[in-house]
Protein backbone atom coordinates (compact mmCIF):
# COMPACT_ATOMS: atom_id res chain seq x y z
CA UNK A 1 0.00 0.00 0.00
CA UNK A 2 1.31 3.49 -0.88
CA UNK A 3 0.20 6.94 0.23
CA UNK A 4 -0.12 10.04 -1.94
CA UNK A 5 3.61 10.65 -1.78
CA UNK A 6 4.39 7.17 -3.14
CA UNK A 7 5.80 5.87 0.15
CA UNK A 8 4.82 2.52 1.65
CA UNK A 9 2.02 2.68 4.21
CA UNK A 10 1.86 0.25 7.11
CA UNK A 11 -1.47 1.38 8.56
CA UNK A 12 -4.93 2.18 7.17
CA UNK A 13 -5.24 4.57 4.23
CA UNK A 14 -8.20 6.97 4.33
CA UNK A 15 -9.56 9.21 1.58
CA UNK A 16 -11.24 12.16 3.32
CA UNK A 17 -13.55 14.10 0.98
CA UNK A 18 -14.30 17.31 2.92
CA UNK A 19 -14.37 20.90 1.69
CA UNK A 20 -14.49 22.45 5.17
CA UNK A 21 -10.82 22.89 6.28
CA UNK A 22 -11.75 22.91 9.95
CA UNK A 23 -13.72 19.65 9.79
CA UNK A 24 -11.04 18.07 7.62
CA UNK A 25 -8.32 19.05 10.07
CA UNK A 26 -10.30 17.67 12.99
CA UNK A 27 -10.83 14.29 11.35
CA UNK A 28 -7.21 14.09 10.20
CA UNK A 29 -6.04 14.99 13.72
CA UNK A 30 -8.26 12.40 15.39
CA UNK A 31 -7.18 9.62 13.08
CA UNK A 32 -3.54 10.64 12.86
CA UNK A 33 -3.13 10.17 16.58
CA UNK A 34 -4.17 6.49 16.49
CA UNK A 35 -2.09 3.35 16.40
CA UNK A 36 -1.76 1.56 14.11
CA UNK A 37 -1.43 4.66 12.06
CA UNK A 38 -4.09 6.09 9.76
CA UNK A 39 -2.72 7.72 6.61
CA UNK A 40 -5.25 10.41 5.62
CA UNK A 41 -5.43 11.96 2.14
CA UNK A 42 -7.76 14.97 2.03
CA UNK A 43 -9.53 16.43 -1.01
CA UNK A 44 -12.23 19.11 -1.09
CA UNK A 45 -14.22 18.23 -4.18
CA UNK A 46 -15.86 15.25 -5.84
CA UNK A 47 -13.65 15.64 -8.89
CA UNK A 48 -10.58 15.57 -6.66
CA UNK A 49 -11.87 12.43 -4.96
CA UNK A 50 -12.41 10.71 -8.30
CA UNK A 51 -8.86 11.57 -9.41
CA UNK A 52 -7.41 10.21 -6.16
CA UNK A 53 -9.41 6.99 -6.45
CA UNK A 54 -8.09 6.57 -9.95
CA UNK A 55 -4.44 7.15 -9.00
CA UNK A 56 -4.15 5.62 -5.51
CA UNK A 57 -5.46 2.80 -3.38
CA UNK A 58 -7.41 3.39 -0.15
CA UNK A 59 -8.89 1.26 2.59
CA UNK A 60 -11.88 3.50 3.37
CA UNK A 61 -13.58 6.73 2.23
CA UNK A 62 -14.96 9.43 4.55
CA UNK A 63 -17.36 11.53 2.48
CA UNK A 64 -19.13 14.84 3.02
CA UNK A 65 -22.11 14.66 0.69
CA UNK A 66 -22.33 18.45 0.36
CA UNK A 67 -19.37 19.52 -1.82
CA UNK A 68 -18.76 22.50 -4.11
CA UNK A 69 -19.20 20.39 -7.24
CA UNK A 70 -21.75 17.79 -6.04
CA UNK A 71 -24.42 17.41 -3.40
CA UNK A 72 -26.64 14.73 -1.85
CA UNK A 73 -27.05 11.20 -3.08
CA UNK A 74 -25.56 12.02 -6.45
CA UNK A 75 -22.24 12.34 -4.62
CA UNK A 76 -22.66 8.89 -3.08
CA UNK A 77 -23.59 7.42 -6.46
CA UNK A 78 -20.52 8.91 -8.14
CA UNK A 79 -18.18 7.59 -5.45
CA UNK A 80 -19.85 4.17 -5.50
CA UNK A 81 -19.46 3.98 -9.27
CA UNK A 82 -15.75 4.80 -9.03
CA UNK A 83 -15.07 2.52 -6.04
CA UNK A 84 -17.90 0.00 -5.63
CA UNK A 85 -16.04 -2.23 -3.18
CA UNK A 86 -14.47 0.39 -0.84
CA UNK A 87 -16.07 0.96 2.59
CA UNK A 88 -17.83 4.34 2.60
CA UNK A 89 -18.74 6.49 5.61
CA UNK A 90 -20.83 9.62 5.15
CA UNK A 91 -20.11 12.76 7.19
CA UNK A 92 -22.91 15.29 7.31
CA UNK A 93 -24.05 18.24 9.33
CA UNK A 94 -27.71 17.14 9.19
CA UNK A 95 -29.20 14.83 11.83
CA UNK A 96 -31.77 13.10 9.61
CA UNK A 97 -32.60 9.47 10.37
CA UNK A 98 -34.46 8.96 7.09
CA UNK A 99 -31.46 10.30 5.19
CA UNK A 100 -29.17 8.02 7.16
CA UNK A 101 -31.33 4.97 6.32
CA UNK A 102 -31.46 5.95 2.66
CA UNK A 103 -27.68 6.39 2.62
CA UNK A 104 -27.15 2.90 4.05
CA UNK A 105 -29.51 1.47 1.43
CA UNK A 106 -27.46 3.31 -1.22
CA UNK A 107 -24.36 1.36 -0.20
CA UNK A 108 -22.93 3.37 2.71
CA UNK A 109 -21.46 1.45 5.65
CA UNK A 110 -22.03 4.17 8.27
CA UNK A 111 -23.49 7.66 8.73
CA UNK A 112 -21.88 10.13 11.17
CA UNK A 113 -23.11 13.57 12.23
CA UNK A 114 -20.40 16.23 12.36
CA UNK A 115 -19.82 17.59 15.84
CA UNK A 116 -21.87 14.78 17.35
CA UNK A 117 -19.23 12.11 17.88
CA UNK A 118 -16.34 11.59 20.24
CA UNK A 119 -12.81 11.37 18.94
CA UNK A 120 -12.76 7.57 19.34
CA UNK A 121 -16.06 7.15 17.51
CA UNK A 122 -14.74 8.04 14.09
CA UNK A 123 -11.86 5.57 14.48
CA UNK A 124 -14.28 2.86 15.54
CA UNK A 125 -16.59 3.69 12.63
CA UNK A 126 -13.68 3.42 10.18
CA UNK A 127 -12.53 0.08 11.57
CA UNK A 128 -16.08 -1.30 11.67
CA UNK A 129 -16.78 -0.10 8.14
CA UNK A 130 -13.66 -1.87 6.85
CA UNK A 131 -14.53 -5.06 8.74
CA UNK A 132 -18.14 -4.90 7.55
CA UNK A 133 -17.01 -4.34 3.99
CA UNK A 134 -14.75 -7.37 4.15
CA UNK A 135 -17.61 -9.47 5.49
CA UNK A 136 -19.86 -8.20 2.72
CA UNK A 137 -17.24 -9.07 0.13
CA UNK A 138 -16.91 -12.59 1.52
CA UNK A 139 -20.68 -12.93 1.65
CA UNK A 140 -20.96 -11.68 -1.92
CA UNK A 141 -18.25 -14.09 -3.04
CA UNK A 142 -20.03 -16.93 -1.24
CA UNK A 143 -23.34 -15.97 -2.86
CA UNK A 144 -21.67 -15.84 -6.26
CA UNK A 145 -20.16 -19.27 -5.72
CA UNK A 146 -23.56 -20.59 -4.65
CA UNK A 147 -25.19 -18.98 -7.67
CA UNK A 148 -22.54 -20.56 -9.87
CA UNK A 149 -23.29 -23.97 -8.38
CA UNK A 150 -27.03 -23.46 -8.82
CA UNK A 151 -26.62 -22.20 -12.38
CA UNK A 152 -24.34 -25.06 -13.42
CA UNK A 153 -26.23 -27.84 -11.62
CA UNK A 154 -27.72 -30.44 -13.95
CA UNK A 155 -30.44 -31.27 -11.42
CA UNK A 156 -33.34 -28.92 -10.78
CA UNK A 157 -33.11 -27.17 -7.40
CA UNK A 158 -36.34 -25.76 -5.99
CA UNK A 159 -36.82 -24.18 -2.56
CA UNK A 160 -40.16 -23.47 -0.91
CA UNK A 161 -41.28 -21.81 2.33
CA UNK A 162 -43.61 -23.32 4.92
CA UNK A 163 -46.60 -22.34 2.76
CA UNK A 164 -45.07 -24.32 -0.13
CA UNK A 165 -44.51 -21.15 -2.12
CA UNK A 166 -41.51 -21.30 -4.44
CA UNK A 167 -38.65 -19.00 -3.43
CA UNK A 168 -35.77 -20.44 -5.47
CA UNK A 169 -35.79 -21.92 -8.97
CA UNK A 170 -32.47 -22.60 -10.68
CA UNK A 171 -31.87 -22.69 -14.47
CA UNK A 172 -32.06 -26.50 -14.56
CA UNK A 173 -35.52 -26.24 -13.00
CA UNK A 174 -36.50 -23.75 -15.70
CA UNK A 175 -35.46 -26.22 -18.38
CA UNK A 176 -37.08 -29.17 -16.63
CA UNK A 177 -40.48 -27.62 -15.89
CA UNK A 178 -40.75 -24.98 -18.63
CA UNK A 179 -41.30 -21.96 -16.33
CA UNK A 180 -39.11 -18.85 -16.16
CA UNK A 181 -37.84 -17.99 -12.70
CA UNK A 182 -39.57 -14.59 -12.72
CA UNK A 183 -42.99 -16.16 -13.32
CA UNK A 184 -42.73 -19.14 -10.97
CA UNK A 185 -41.20 -17.60 -7.82
CA UNK A 186 -44.01 -16.94 -5.36
CA UNK A 187 -46.27 -19.54 -6.98
CA UNK A 188 -47.41 -22.74 -5.23
CA UNK A 189 -45.26 -25.84 -5.59
CA UNK A 190 -48.37 -27.73 -6.70
CA UNK A 191 -47.89 -26.26 -10.20
CA UNK A 192 -45.01 -28.72 -10.63
CA UNK A 193 -46.94 -31.77 -9.39
CA UNK A 194 -49.51 -33.80 -11.37
CA UNK A 195 -53.01 -33.16 -10.02
CA UNK A 196 -53.69 -36.77 -8.87
CA UNK A 197 -50.52 -36.66 -6.70
CA UNK A 198 -51.01 -33.25 -5.06
CA UNK A 199 -52.94 -34.39 -2.00
CA UNK A 200 -50.44 -37.16 -1.22
CA UNK A 201 -47.55 -34.73 -1.72
CA UNK A 202 -49.12 -32.22 0.69
CA UNK A 203 -49.36 -34.96 3.35
CA UNK A 204 -45.74 -35.96 2.77
CA UNK A 205 -44.64 -32.34 3.06
CA UNK A 206 -46.44 -31.92 6.39
CA UNK A 207 -44.87 -35.16 7.61
CA UNK A 208 -41.39 -34.03 6.62
CA UNK A 209 -41.98 -30.66 8.34
CA UNK A 210 -43.12 -32.27 11.59
CA UNK A 211 -40.36 -34.87 11.67
CA UNK A 212 -37.76 -32.11 11.86
CA UNK A 213 -35.20 -34.15 9.92
CA UNK A 214 -32.65 -32.14 7.95
CA UNK A 215 -32.56 -34.21 4.78
CA UNK A 216 -33.72 -37.25 2.90
CA UNK A 217 -31.53 -38.62 0.15
CA UNK A 218 -32.71 -39.77 -3.26
CA UNK A 219 -32.13 -43.34 -2.14
CA UNK A 220 -34.65 -42.90 0.67
CA UNK A 221 -37.24 -41.15 -1.46
CA UNK A 222 -39.69 -42.97 -3.71
CA UNK A 223 -39.92 -42.16 -7.37
CA UNK A 224 -42.52 -39.50 -8.07
CA UNK A 225 -43.68 -37.53 -11.08
CA UNK A 226 -43.15 -33.96 -12.22
CA UNK A 227 -45.51 -31.82 -14.30
CA UNK A 228 -44.15 -29.72 -17.17
CA UNK A 229 -45.81 -26.46 -18.07
CA UNK A 230 -47.13 -28.05 -21.27
CA UNK A 231 -48.92 -30.78 -19.28
CA UNK A 232 -46.36 -33.51 -19.86
CA UNK A 233 -45.87 -35.78 -16.84
CA UNK A 234 -42.39 -37.27 -16.39
CA UNK A 235 -40.71 -39.46 -13.75
CA UNK A 236 -38.38 -37.77 -11.27
CA UNK A 237 -36.25 -38.66 -8.29
CA UNK A 238 -36.24 -36.23 -5.35
CA UNK A 239 -33.88 -35.46 -2.48
CA UNK A 240 -35.11 -33.12 0.27
CA UNK A 241 -33.32 -30.89 2.76
CA UNK A 242 -34.39 -28.37 5.38
CA UNK A 243 -32.67 -25.17 6.45
CA UNK A 244 -33.47 -21.97 8.31
CA UNK A 245 -33.99 -18.83 6.24
CA UNK A 246 -34.48 -15.22 7.36
CA UNK A 247 -38.27 -15.67 7.25
CA UNK A 248 -38.48 -19.18 8.66
CA UNK A 249 -37.77 -22.73 7.50
CA UNK A 250 -36.90 -23.37 3.87
CA UNK A 251 -37.36 -26.73 2.18
CA UNK A 252 -35.14 -27.47 -0.81
CA UNK A 253 -35.71 -30.27 -3.29
CA UNK A 254 -33.04 -31.53 -5.67
CA UNK A 255 -34.99 -33.02 -8.55
CA UNK A 256 -33.60 -35.33 -11.21
CA UNK A 257 -35.47 -36.17 -14.40
CA UNK A 258 -35.12 -39.94 -14.78
CA UNK A 259 -37.04 -40.28 -18.05
CA UNK A 260 -33.98 -41.57 -19.91
CA UNK A 261 -33.09 -43.93 -17.09
CA UNK A 262 -36.62 -45.34 -16.94
CA UNK A 263 -36.60 -45.79 -20.70
CA UNK A 264 -33.27 -47.61 -20.50
CA UNK A 265 -34.53 -49.78 -17.64
CA UNK A 266 -37.64 -50.65 -19.65
CA UNK A 267 -35.51 -51.54 -22.66
CA UNK A 268 -33.23 -53.72 -20.54
CA UNK A 269 -36.24 -55.34 -18.91
CA UNK A 270 -37.69 -56.01 -22.35
CA UNK A 271 -34.42 -57.54 -23.51
CA UNK A 272 -34.28 -59.71 -20.41
CA UNK A 273 -37.86 -60.99 -20.73
CA UNK A 274 -38.57 -61.07 -24.48
CA UNK A 275 -37.70 -63.39 -27.31
CA UNK A 276 -35.90 -61.17 -29.85
CA UNK A 277 -37.36 -62.87 -32.94
CA UNK A 278 -41.08 -63.12 -32.12
CA UNK A 279 -41.46 -60.46 -29.44
CA UNK A 280 -43.09 -63.04 -27.14
CA UNK A 281 -42.04 -63.77 -23.58
CA UNK A 282 -38.82 -65.75 -23.42
CA UNK A 283 -38.50 -69.05 -21.58
CA UNK A 284 -37.39 -67.52 -18.28
CA UNK A 285 -40.15 -64.92 -18.21
CA UNK A 286 -42.86 -67.45 -19.06
CA UNK A 287 -41.67 -69.89 -16.39
CA UNK A 288 -41.78 -67.10 -13.78
CA UNK A 289 -45.35 -66.27 -14.78
CA UNK A 290 -46.37 -69.92 -14.67
CA UNK A 291 -44.84 -70.28 -11.19
CA UNK A 292 -46.90 -67.33 -9.95
CA UNK A 293 -50.05 -68.94 -11.33
CA UNK A 294 -49.18 -72.21 -9.59
CA UNK A 295 -48.86 -70.31 -6.28
CA UNK A 296 -52.27 -68.70 -6.85
CA UNK A 297 -53.73 -72.14 -7.49
CA UNK A 298 -52.19 -73.52 -4.29
CA UNK A 299 -53.24 -70.55 -2.12
CA UNK A 300 -56.61 -69.55 -3.56
CA UNK A 301 -57.69 -72.48 -5.69
CA UNK A 302 -57.59 -70.41 -8.89
CA UNK A 303 -57.39 -72.92 -11.78
CA UNK A 304 -54.99 -72.58 -14.65
CA UNK A 305 -53.82 -74.67 -17.55
CA UNK A 306 -50.75 -74.95 -19.75
CA UNK A 307 -50.34 -75.92 -23.36
CA UNK A 308 -47.22 -76.58 -25.41
CA UNK A 309 -47.11 -76.12 -29.20
CA UNK A 310 -44.61 -77.43 -31.70
CA UNK A 311 -44.56 -76.81 -35.46
CA UNK A 312 -44.86 -80.07 -37.35
CA UNK A 313 -41.95 -80.86 -39.71
CA UNK A 314 -40.30 -77.49 -39.00
CA UNK A 315 -36.94 -78.76 -40.26
CA UNK A 316 -38.55 -79.44 -43.63
CA UNK A 317 -39.63 -75.76 -43.85
CA UNK A 318 -36.08 -74.56 -43.18
CA UNK A 319 -34.59 -77.06 -45.63
CA UNK A 320 -37.09 -76.30 -48.40
CA UNK A 321 -37.61 -72.56 -48.11
CA UNK A 322 -34.66 -71.37 -46.04
CA UNK A 323 -34.19 -70.21 -42.46
CA UNK A 324 -35.62 -66.76 -43.20
CA UNK A 325 -38.92 -68.38 -44.15
CA UNK A 326 -38.68 -70.52 -41.03
CA UNK A 327 -38.36 -67.35 -38.95
CA UNK A 328 -41.32 -65.90 -40.82
CA UNK A 329 -43.39 -68.96 -39.88
CA UNK A 330 -42.44 -68.59 -36.20
CA UNK A 331 -43.46 -64.92 -36.19
CA UNK A 332 -46.75 -65.71 -37.94
CA UNK A 333 -47.52 -68.39 -35.33
CA UNK A 334 -46.71 -65.95 -32.52
CA UNK A 335 -49.00 -63.24 -33.96
CA UNK A 336 -51.85 -65.72 -34.45
CA UNK A 337 -51.65 -66.95 -30.85
CA UNK A 338 -51.58 -63.44 -29.43
CA UNK A 339 -54.60 -62.50 -31.51
CA UNK A 340 -56.63 -65.41 -30.14
CA UNK A 341 -55.68 -65.12 -26.47
CA UNK A 342 -56.90 -62.88 -23.63
CA UNK A 343 -54.83 -60.13 -22.05
CA UNK A 344 -54.36 -62.24 -18.93
CA UNK A 345 -52.93 -65.13 -20.96
CA UNK A 346 -49.26 -65.38 -21.86
CA UNK A 347 -47.57 -67.09 -24.77
CA UNK A 348 -43.83 -67.59 -24.82
CA UNK A 349 -41.20 -69.12 -27.06
CA UNK A 350 -39.36 -71.86 -25.21
CA UNK A 351 -36.77 -72.35 -27.94
CA UNK A 352 -36.62 -73.38 -31.60
CA UNK A 353 -40.15 -74.07 -32.85
CA UNK A 354 -41.61 -74.85 -29.40
CA UNK A 355 -44.02 -72.49 -27.64
CA UNK A 356 -45.87 -72.57 -24.30
CA UNK A 357 -49.09 -70.81 -23.33
CA UNK A 358 -50.21 -70.00 -19.77
CA UNK A 359 -53.99 -69.82 -19.36
CA UNK A 360 -55.01 -68.40 -15.93
CA UNK A 361 -58.51 -69.09 -14.59
CA UNK A 362 -58.89 -71.91 -17.13
CA UNK A 363 -59.76 -75.55 -16.50
CA UNK A 364 -58.69 -78.38 -18.76
CA UNK A 365 -61.86 -78.59 -20.88
CA UNK A 366 -61.72 -74.86 -21.61
CA UNK A 367 -58.02 -75.12 -22.45
CA UNK A 368 -58.77 -77.88 -24.98
CA UNK A 369 -61.23 -75.58 -26.78
CA UNK A 370 -58.68 -72.77 -26.89
CA UNK A 371 -55.98 -75.17 -28.13
CA UNK A 372 -58.12 -76.50 -30.95
CA UNK A 373 -59.08 -72.97 -32.00
CA UNK A 374 -55.37 -72.08 -32.17
CA UNK A 375 -54.55 -75.28 -34.08
CA UNK A 376 -57.16 -74.55 -36.74
CA UNK A 377 -56.13 -70.89 -37.08
CA UNK A 378 -52.47 -71.83 -37.55
CA UNK A 379 -53.38 -74.39 -40.17
CA UNK A 380 -54.89 -71.52 -42.21
CA UNK A 381 -51.68 -69.44 -42.17
CA UNK A 382 -49.99 -68.89 -45.52
CA UNK A 383 -46.46 -67.56 -45.73
CA UNK A 384 -44.71 -66.12 -48.76
CA UNK A 385 -41.45 -67.71 -49.84
CA UNK A 386 -39.09 -65.29 -51.53
CA UNK A 387 -36.55 -67.92 -52.54
CA UNK A 388 -38.96 -70.47 -54.04
CA UNK A 389 -41.53 -67.93 -55.24
CA UNK A 390 -44.20 -70.03 -53.56
CA UNK A 391 -46.65 -69.87 -50.69
CA UNK A 392 -46.41 -72.42 -47.89
CA UNK A 393 -48.35 -73.30 -44.78
CA UNK A 394 -47.67 -75.37 -41.68
CA UNK A 395 -49.45 -77.14 -38.84
CA UNK A 396 -48.87 -77.64 -35.12
CA UNK A 397 -49.26 -80.33 -32.51
CA UNK A 398 -50.44 -79.24 -29.06
CA UNK A 399 -50.29 -80.81 -25.61
CA UNK A 400 -52.61 -79.53 -22.83
CA UNK A 401 -52.30 -80.00 -19.07
CA UNK A 402 -54.51 -78.63 -16.30
CA UNK A 403 -52.34 -77.85 -13.29
CA UNK A 404 -52.99 -79.47 -9.93
CA UNK A 405 -52.44 -77.86 -6.48
CA UNK A 406 -50.63 -81.06 -5.44
CA UNK A 407 -47.85 -80.32 -7.93
CA UNK A 408 -45.07 -78.61 -5.99
CA UNK A 409 -43.08 -77.33 -8.96
CA UNK A 410 -44.13 -75.90 -12.31
CA UNK A 411 -41.84 -78.37 -14.10
CA UNK A 412 -44.35 -81.12 -13.28
CA UNK A 413 -47.35 -79.79 -15.27
CA UNK A 414 -44.97 -78.61 -18.00
CA UNK A 415 -43.61 -82.14 -18.30
CA UNK A 416 -47.17 -83.53 -18.55
CA UNK A 417 -47.99 -81.05 -21.32
CA UNK A 418 -44.80 -82.06 -23.15
CA UNK A 419 -45.74 -85.74 -22.93
CA UNK A 420 -49.16 -84.91 -24.34
CA UNK A 421 -47.45 -83.00 -27.16
CA UNK A 422 -45.30 -86.02 -28.01
CA UNK A 423 -48.42 -88.18 -27.99
CA UNK A 424 -50.03 -85.78 -30.49
CA UNK A 425 -46.97 -86.17 -32.70
CA UNK A 426 -47.14 -89.93 -32.40
CA UNK A 427 -50.82 -89.95 -33.34
CA UNK A 428 -50.12 -88.25 -36.67
CA UNK A 429 -49.55 -84.55 -35.79
CA UNK A 430 -51.88 -81.57 -36.36
CA UNK A 431 -53.93 -82.42 -33.30
CA UNK A 432 -54.47 -81.59 -29.61
CA UNK A 433 -53.91 -84.15 -26.83
CA UNK A 434 -54.73 -83.59 -23.16
CA UNK A 435 -52.49 -84.97 -20.41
Amino acid sequence: MFNTRGKPVQGITVLLVEDNPRDAALVAYVLGDRIPRFEVTTVGTLSGALRSLKDYRFDVILLDIVLPDSQGFATIAAIRKAAPALPLIVLTGFADNEMALAAVEAGVQDFLIKGDFESAMIERAVRHAIARSHLEERLKASEERLKGVLDLAHDAIVSVDVRQRIVLFNPAAERMFGYRVDEIVGQPLSLLIPEPLRAAHADQFVGFFREGVESRTMVDRPEVSGLHRDGNVFPVEVSLSRSEGPDGPLFTAMIRDITDRKRTEAELRLLATTDPLTGLANRRHLIERAERELLRLQRFGSPFSLMTLDIDHFKRINDTYGHACGDHALCALAATCVGLLREIDMVGRMGGEEFTIVLPETVGDEAMLVADRIRRAIADIRCDSDTAAAVFGFKVSIGVAECSPEEARIEQPLARADRALYEAKAQGRNRVVRA
